[in-house]
């Protein structure tokens, strides 16, 4: 059901009335009729209660449209007054707009309209026009729409900036998930709001929107509470980066990749924190300025306070501070030197995008686009949510696929949803990853006889002597990508390798596959026997097989298996594993366009057990192993034996080789075989817990790198 019924606009407000009409005048100028109007007011003068709620009242008779007027008490702060207005609003669909910013009169239209053609997103974000006075403004009635993988947003700007709530617009079931603003903080509430969406469509593994600047416009002016409310700007970040550093783990498999990369993200925030004090102290005024002196010896360390003295405090004022605040000889400031930003050389043409698939925000590429799709260019890169939106693409962009090592995964993962006579193009620079002729050779790897070369901006000799020049190579798709990629999931067999002599285990197996199992299913149990406590159960079937036993001949076992599978999908696994009801939901998002996954792995104590592996070589010797991080790749990733997800349209082409036993590397083997046919080994994020791991000791964790291969 789409939203086009269903929005609520909330705007608190606080006495400036001359301001607060100006907003209600943008928002009676709206293109579309059909949402609510929710005016939440906590000013303390009764004059101005009563100019605003008789505002409201004129606006729905003149309108006709559904208006509400919301006062319960003076003084309530930003936050409170906001979540009396989000928690009283009816509709599926909410937007904030503060009582002195203003909206194009399509605004309310356009984002509807994103909602409609993205039902999967429950986050919508946008940039802002800046402005004093309003004949400074310069609309846009076509944004560009970029969804935003939301970890790796939240990973690049969350400590260091936020959305502004004028430009946000949320579920109203998201809102029931993460609760309202916080009513303690009266300047970061909206940072923190807008963190808790933000990291809600992670757990949601939902793509978030994000829109260029057109829509609303951001009021500049001195009574602003960006200008006046510096020191709880300072605190309550600081109180933001504390609570993330306590409730956010470095281990988070969506969000970071390694102690170093929270580490940084953190640090990032800190650095952010007192550059912005700096900046804000440089513009209050020497009485506010000396007013403060306190505060800045009570919450800010020696060296921030000298910062503040040699760059903010003003010139009159810096003697007597200097003296106040214990400090000694100032250096000078020197005058910055920074570089101006070099010209990027754009590939100009008439050829216009569709959709442009992007790791970066913001790039030149990107901009004649309607939308962009950006995700993180690493094993995280899942476009399974905007399969229909590429699918229904007729010219698809894709930028700077060589950013880092991973551009094998990168154009493997693009190209999946890519229908025949579609075209594609790819944007990018040469680089010590990859060149022009490099790409060529990786799309016939990954997608060999699926696309045809139709156009490249160079001929070889200008791309030989220019070196490391920026390209545009396009293709045209000749036919759909391979089935176990496009065909739908009917359903998950379950098959179990057993001896029947860990009973206690193989019916937590069981049990749990039955009470989180929310597709069709089957469980094939492969023993040496019958085993009687299963006999006659409807949804277990067995297979008994005895053959070289003494060897162990696992791969024939896990051979059977698939071949006797009545579903598209296969879990082969061993009796000491059980699942959790993360790894059946996992599907929904994660989707099934796959051809071989590890599993993610935990032991009961909460360890990750062996699950994303690496051997450093072929089956040919004893090598070394280890566990990657879950967003690393490896030319030397395998899935190790003991869960396996597979599609049984890629196991009929790509079976176990019964040559090898247990513990002759078949696995290994296996995904050597499919890396060399040009295909991915995935990793699928659902959880499942082993009561036991032989071998996790025996794998150190490998550093994250996305540079060079281990």
């Amino acid at each position: 059901m789409g939203h086009s019924q269903r929005l609520s606009v909330i705007v608190p407000t606080h006495g400036r009335v001359d301001l607060f009409s100006k907003s209600l005048a943008s928002i009676e100028a709206q293109t579309c009729d059909d949402f609510e109007l929710i005016v939440t007011d906590d000013s303390t003068k009764p004059e101005d209660q009563q100019a605003i709620e008789a505002a409201v009242g004129q606006y729905r008779d003149r309108t006709g449209r559904t208006a509400e007027y919301v006062f319960s008490s003076p003084r309530l702060g930003q936050a409170a007054n906001t979540n009396q207005g989000m928690f009283a609003a009816t509709r599926s669909v909410l937007r904030i707009l503060h009582s002195d910013d203003l909206v194009r009169p399509g605004c309310f239209q356009w984002e509807i309209d994103q909602f409609e053609r993205f039902p999967e997103i429950s986050l919508l974000f946008q940039d802002c026009l800046p402005f004093h006075e309003e004949d400074e403004i310069r609309w846009n009635d076509s944004p560009t729409l970029r969804l935003v993988e939301p970890a790796d947003y939240f990973r690049q700007f969350l400590s260091i900036s936020t959305a502004l709530p004028s430009g946000m617009l949320f579920t109203k079931e998201a809102l029931d998930s993460v609760g309202g603003m916080r009513e303690d903080w009266s300047f970061l509430c909206d940072w923190e709001f807008f963190a808790n969406l933000l990291l809600r469509s992670v757990r949601q593994r939902q793509f978030a929107g994000y829109a260029t600047a057109g829509n609303y416009a951001w009021r500049l002016h001195e009574d602003s509470t960006t200008t006046t409310k510096w020191r709880q700007h300072y605190s309550e970040h600081a109180d933001l980066m504390k609570q993330w550093r306590e409730s956010l783990s470095e281990n988070d498999v969506d969000l970071f990749v390694s102690k170093a990369d929270f580490d940084n993200f953190l640090l990032r925030g800190d650095l952010y924190r007192n550059k912005r004090l700096i900046q804000d102290v440089s513009q209050i005024s020497s009485a506010d300025f000396r007013a403060s002196l306190s505060w800045f010896r009570s919450n800010l360390t020696a060296s921030l306070q000298r910062k503040i003295l040699r760059k903010a405090a003003p010139k009159v004022l810096k003697r007597q501070i200097r003296a106040t605040l214990g400090t000694t000889k100032l250096k000078a400031s020197g005058a910055s030197n920074a570089s101006s930003p070099t010209e990027q050389d754009v590939i100009t043409s008439d050829w216009v995008p569709d959709l442009v698939i992007t790791a970066l925000h913001g790039e030149p590429d990107s901009a004649p686009c309607r939308t962009n799709i950006v995700v993180p260019y690493d094993n995280s890169i899942n476009l399974w949510p905007m399969r229909e939106n590429i699918a229904a693409a007729k010219k698809i962009r894709i930028t700077n696929p060589n950013l880092n090592r991973f551009y094998l995964l990168t154009v493997s993962e693009c190209l999946k949803y890519i229908q025949p006579d579609a075209e594609i193009e790819f944007v990018f620079h040469d680089n010590q990853h990859l060149t022009w002729f490099g790409l060529k050779a990786v799309i016939n790897q990954v997608a060999a006889g699926r696309f045809e070369l139709t156009y490249q901006s160079q001929n070889p000799r200008e791309g030989t002597e220019k070196g490391f020049s920026k390209w545009s190579l396009r293709y045209r798709c000749l036919r759909a990508d391979a089935p176990w990629h496009t065909e739908p999931m009917t359903g998950l067999t379950i098959g179990v390798l057993t001896l029947g002599d860990r009973m206690e285990e193989l019916n937590e197996l069981v049990d749990t596959a039955r009470k989180h199992c929310d597709v069709p299913y089957e469980i094939v149990l492969i023993a040496p026997h019958k085993i009687e406590a299963f006999d006659g159960h409807d949804d277990v079937r067995q297979i008994q097989f005895s053959e070289r036993d003494d060897l162990g001949w696992i791969t024939r076992k896990k051979n059977l298996i698939c071949q006797d599978a009545a579903y598209s999908d296969i879990v082969v696994c061993h009796d000491r594993f059980a699942f959790t009801e993360s790894f059946f939901a996992a599907f929904r998002s994660w989707g099934w366009a796959y051809g071989i996954a590890a599993v993610r792995l935990q032991l009961p104590d909460g360890k990750r057990a062996l699950d994303w592996g690496v051997v450093r070589g072929d089956n040919h010797s004893w090598c070394q192993g280890g566990l990657l991080n879950y967003r690393d790749y490896s030319r030397f990733s395998y899935v190790p034996g003991g869960v396996t997800l597979i599609r049984k349209s890629f196991w009929q082409q790509f079976p176990w080789c019964e040559d090898l036993y247990w513990n002759e590397h078949e696995d290994v083997e296996l995904c050597r075989r499919i890396q060399r046919a040009g295909t991915r080994i995935s990793f699928f994020p659902g959880l499942m817990i082993t009561s036991r791991d032989r071998w996790v000791d025996e794998n150190p964790l490998i550093d994250f790198s996305d540079q060079q291969d281990l």
